[in-house]
């Protein structure tokens, strides 16, 4: 298992030009201060390279150069591991033809899968709208061939993740994936509909024999429990009946709730929960609500000290490779209809209460 540490965020930004006393600083501004010296050896841990919203326009194949540079700086970064929090490709779209879906998952194998394979890094996918929307019209998928692409795609790269896959009788949609330390649920939040059947689903797999106490346990799916960014906060662009969900993330001790869809990176707790709504890592920035600033193309990295039970996080501005800060984000995101989110810190402990 790979060192976490100051040393890792040291070669963060090699190829910048940036000094490491410049980037103590980014870091202190940001609030991910180093977890030990740079020539102590540091626990033993894991480094997780968090990414959302890849896509482009609809039937677009190609990704930008955001993209690609968030996915050098994983190979760089040697993450033990990528989650995927949705939309790898650009559609829902009904005119689209089984041949443009082909190519569009093609195009996602060579920009981004294959290349953190080739590193060494396996991506844990969770299913986005674009990427095969869970929408139903009397009782029927709406992206029912979305669906179907999505499934054979991930289907097709199941033994690149077998040993970690536990519950995965519905993967890509709904799975287990755990490793030492780690436990990940993916649900399928690519509609607002997480319906009854998943949420006992959940529920049984939160619980599992498989997940250890010390485990760091993160639930990851599209949309988010609340609305964080401009033209998101609207119904069907987040979960919902959140309040249920939440209760029963909370009862579960989860650790971390990880979103995308809304394209603005926010870290906030809401609803009793740490939340982390991803940046979007292709097009369409947003803006936090009440903010006047659109949020970049961001990746984010996780680091998780088992330990000392601490994870710090890092998000990355793909524009300018330097870490963000948050500090001038919104203290919270207030939405009649939503929970409110409130700015949370982006170093913690596992164990210790929101």
């Amino acid at each position: 298992m790979k060192q976490t540490g100051r040393r890792t965020f040291l070669r963060l930004i090699a190829g910048a030009a940036v000094s490491g006393s410049v980037l103590d600083g980014l870091l202190q501004k940001t609030g991910s201060h180093p977890l030990g010296p740079a020539s102590a050896p540091t626990a033993e841990g894991l480094k997780l390279g968090l990414i959302s919203d890849l896509n482009g326009s609809y039937g677009s194949t190609n990704y930008s150069s955001a993209v690609e540079r968030g996915v050098t700086l994983l190979r760089q970064q040697e993450a033990d591991l990528v989650l995927c929090a949705g939309d790898m490709v650009a559609g829902q779209k009904r005119s689209l033809t089984n041949s443009q879906l082909e190519a569009m998952w093609a195009g996602f194998e060579q920009s981004v899968r294959a290349p953190l394979e080739k590193a060494g890094i396996a991506l844990i996918p969770a299913i986005g709208n674009h990427d095969g929307s869970s929408q139903q019209h009397q009782g029927r998928w709406i992206y029912g061939r979305e669906r179907h692409q999505a499934d054979l795609f991930w289907r097709k790269h199941r033994g690149d993740l077998q040993s970690g896959l536990i519950d995965s009788e519905r993967f890509p949609f709904q799975y287990v994936w755990k490793r030492p330390g780690l436990f990940v649920v993916v649900i399928d939040a690519s509609s607002a509909n997480v319906d009854s059947s998943q949420r006992q689903w959940i529920e049984k797999a939160l619980n599992s024999t498989h997940r250890h106490p010390d485990d760091l346990c993160l639930v990851m799916g599209h949309l988010p429990l609340t609305a964080v960014s401009e033209g998101r906060a609207r119904a069907g662009e987040c979960i919902a009946n959140p309040q249920g969900l939440a209760g029963l993330l909370r009862r579960a001790g989860v650790d971390l709730v990880i979103s995308g869809h809304h394209h603005a990176w926010y870290p906030s707790e809401s609803l009793g929960l740490r939340l982390l709504s991803l940046g979007a890592m292709g097009s369409g920035p947003r803006r936090i609500i009440g903010s006047g600033v659109i949020s970049p193309p961001s990746l984010t990295l996780l680091e998780w000290s088992r330990a000392s039970e601490l994870i710090s996080e890092m998000t990355i501005d793909l524009n300018t490779m330097q870490p963000m800060t948050h500090h001038d984000q919104p203290a919270q995101v207030s939405v009649p209809g939503f929970p409110v989110a409130r700015r949370r810190s982006l170093q913690w402990q596992r164990a210790s209460p929101i």
